[in-house]
């Protein structure tokens, strides 16, 4: 389970890390599809940071 859980969070934080940096470097500021893409991929990569942080604190509870 805290494997897959771990394979969960570096998923996200890997696809919306990539989804930032194509956000920022291809798209005009302040348009319409560079805030989406920057709340979209920022939602994602703040929840893969988020597993990964509660994981390496929680552990415990997860490895029963």
């Amino acid at each position: 389970m805290f494997l897959i859980i771990m394979i969960f969070g570096l998923i996200f934080l890997i696809s919306g890390g990539i989804g930032l940096f194509y956000t920022n470097t291809n798209l005009v500021a302040w348009s319409s599809l560079w805030v989406f893409g920057n709340l979209t991929f920022g939602t994602f990569t703040l929840l893969g940071i988020l597993i990964i942080f509660l994981l390496a604190f929680f552990n415990a509870e997860l490895d029963r």
